[in-house]
């Protein structure tokens, strides 16, 4: 009964050992995970904010392109007008 017992108490520390070993290299990838993921969410914030940067950017250039589309648009109309009024040979 005490060789029994004794071979139960050997195999509840082996089982304890094995799963302390389990539990750390578990706690182990869960603190790589972490790592990585935290590294990741650093890298897709910045990500945003270039991405924010570059649509601000697009904004600006849209705009500057219509008012050029416009300015074209204008300086057309004045050639058209001068050489309506001045006849073709001014231009």
């Amino acid at each position: 009964l005490e060789r029994a017992l004794r071979a139960m108490q050997e195999e509840l520390a082996e089982v304890q050992s094995s799963s302390h070993t389990k539990l750390d290299k578990a706690n182990a990838l869960v603190d790589g995970i972490e790592e990585k993921s935290a590294t990741v969410n650093k890298k897709l914030h910045d990500a945003e904010a270039r991405l924010a940067e570059v649509n601000k950017k697009n904004t600006e250039l849209d705009m500057k392109l219509r008012e050029l589309e416009v300015r074209e648009s204008l300086l057309q109309k004045e050639r058209l007008s001068v050489a309506t009024e001045y006849g073709p040979h001014i231009l």
